[in-house]
């Protein structure tokens, strides 16, 4: 064919002679000097040996679970250098230019000669391959290796057990043939839960592991693609789910986690989720003196309706964050470095694990929100009420998720009079502070006079909706009138409609469950029509790479030709000039 369309390039490729491209013009794939026959684009000054233009687009590797895709590499590379990164083929750890085959999601990259490799066929089992290793790996004597290790569990290959081993002796690696059977090649882990760990073996200088900092392991769970590696023992550890694990990791801490069933450290140790002293069985790291309840550290994740589109893990805060300014979305107060909270990273969304609790507090439906709203009976900071825009801090309603919320007396269903057993006259909602109060209008925002309820005759918040009798100047917070206001607030058994009509429980429970379903399936639907626009945004962020690549080359050439025309003008110039004044100037390039 005298044309080909290669994935790789924008432009068709034309079949060219060698002796139409200039001599210092390497193929693009290979990077080595061209033979015929060639494809290129002159326009790009992009060429292939017709081997590297047929090379298939895809491959599977016994040294990677995922598809590997050809890649060409140039355009990234001044990037991955000027950030102080390297690419290098996985397998052989040497410097990768041109084409390689590549796992994007998984930063994964081979030398298109080690990817394409032929797999040695053995006969028995005395050679084979594994993913642990690139090269073949051969069943070892064990009279001659009496002192090698296992590169997963770092014992002996031939100590006390009579189990056999396979070594690389070109590497010095070894490897027990039961620790080769039951590893995993690939696990998901809690402390780098958005991409998964491959197992393989890291590059020298990069062979610490990020939970326990230590260096030198030969195989370890990596994720090329965020510079993130566990080594075999710490990503291997058991959870806390796991039950009878003495030593466990845990999202709350980077270190791994020792059980103490018996302790009695004194007031000074608290758990990091709680906050309660840890008299019980607690998990610990003495090195960063790091304590957790082993009750506490079970429920790790929750799915919280205050933020319903992710679970929420429980973690310490990131140390960037600035704690002094911001606030639990829940409760409104700040939160201590020392204490865990429970954590969407994604969102950047944080809660107190006291505020995290379930809690059994009347809700309502409120026709301006589409949500419930959840009673709240006091919060450390103020909101502001979305009807009035003053302070609610106690006794109001709100809805987390959409940070809503409203007084009970601007709710238009809240009861205007009550009768409560606390006192003998019929009581009024109405706004607090009244005028009898203060001493002033003046002191209604400014005084820090202090409030009481008359029922329980504790201090209450000062702008709080109270119920009132003016004719004994009685008050009752919200609280303690609470009974008598949740038959007409709640939906408890029965709850009216917009025309009159009381619809049961059940009929309430219906028409949710009609709107769950509806819901669904239109998620399901943009779901589904959201994969190829995100295929398609990658490919065009590919093609965007390249096209600025080319670009900054095409502007920089430009810009130098200009410059050369210049510099030829200028001389010539000088030159004319020189030769009608009997002159000479030599030309300085």
């Amino acid at each position: 064919m005298d044309q080909i369309h290669h994935f790789l390039h924008i432009h068709p490729l034309l079949l060219t002679e060698k002796e139409e491209v200039n001599d210092e013009v390497l193929c693009s794939g290979c990077r080595e000097g061209l033979a015929d026959p060639i494809y290129g684009c002159s326009k790009c000054k992009f060429y292939l040996h017709k081997s590297c233009a047929q090379l298939p687009q895809e491959i599977q590797n016994f040294f990677h679970p995922c598809t590997l895709v050809l890649n060409i590499l140039s355009y990234e590379n001044e990037y991955r250098y000027k950030y102080g990164h390297e690419y290098g083929c996985n397998a052989c750890f040497k410097y990768v230019y041109g084409f390689s085959y590549r796992c994007k999601k998984c930063g994964f990259d081979m030398h298109v000669k080690c990817a394409l490799r032929p797999t040695i066929k053995s006969e028995g089992e005395e050679l084979i391959h594994h993913f642990t290793h690139w090269h073949p790996l051969t069943l070892v004597d064990q009279k001659k290796y009496l002192e090698v290790r296992c590169g997963i569990c770092e014992k002996l290959c031939y100590g006390s057990s009579n189990s056999s081993a396979y070594g690389c002796e070109e590497c010095n690696f070894f490897i027990h043939n039961s620790c080769m059977m039951n590893i995993p090649r690939q696990i998901n882990h809690i402390f780098h839960p958005s991409c998964p760990l491959i197992l393989l073996k890291p590059p020298s200088h990069q062979k610490k592991c990020s939970s326990c900092d230590e260096v030198g392991s030969d195989l370890v769970f990596r994720c090329g693609k965020c510079y993130f590696q566990l080594d075999v023992k710490c990503a291997l550890l058991p959870t806390v789910e796991s039950k009878g694990a003495d030593k466990i990791q845990h999202s709350a801490h980077q270190h791994p986690l020792a059980l103490r069933e018996n302790m009695d450290l004194g007031s000074e140790v608290r758990c990091r989720a709680c906050g309660e002293n840890c008299f019980d069985p607690c998990f610990v790291c003495e090195r960063c003196n790091f304590f957790l309840h082993r009750q506490c550290a079970v429920e790790l994740q929750i799915q919280h309706h205050f933020h319903p589109l992710h679970p929420l893990v429980l973690s310490p805060l990131p140390p960037n964050l600035d704690h002094d300014t911001i606030k639990c979305p829940a409760c409104g107060g700040m939160f201590d470095r020392f204490m865990l909270v429970y954590r969407c990273a994604k969102c950047d969304f944080n809660l107190h694990t006291d505020c995290a609790k379930p809690k059994l507090t009347p809700f309502l439906k409120y026709g301006g929100h589409s949500h419930f709203l959840n009673f709240v009976d006091k919060t450390r900071a103020p909101f502001l009420c979305r009807i009035c825009s003053d302070k609610a801090q106690s006794c109001f309603f709100r809805c987390v998720a959409c940070q809503f919320n409203i007084h009970l007396y601007c709710l238009p269903s809240a009861p205007k009079t009550i009768k409560h057993r606390c006192h003998l006259h019929p009581l009024t909602l109405t706004r607090s502070p009244l005028e009898f109060e203060l001493n002033s209008p003046e002191e209604k925002y400014n005084s820090n006079d202090e409030f009481y309820c008359d029922v329980c005759e504790e201090k209450r918040y000062k702008f709080e909706s109270v119920y009132y009798c003016e004719e004994c100047k009685f008050i009752a917070e919200i609280r303690c009138v609470m009974s008598e206001l949740l038959p007409s607030l709640t939906i408890s058994k029965d709850q009216s409609t917009m025309n009159g009509r009381v619809i049961s429980r059940d009929e309430e429970n219906s028409a949710l469950e009609a709107t769950i379903a509806e819901l669904k399936n239109t998620i399901t639907e943009l779901r589904e029509e959201e994969k190829p626009l995100e295929v398609e945004i990658e490919k065009l962020q590919s093609r965007l790479e390249t096209i600025k690549w080319k670009l900054k080359t095409f502007e920089t050439d430009h810009f130098l030709y200009i410059y050369q025309l210049n510099h030829n003008n200028e001389n010539n110039y000088a030159n004319e000039a020189s030769t009608s004044e009997g002159g000479w100037l030599p030309i300085c390039l």
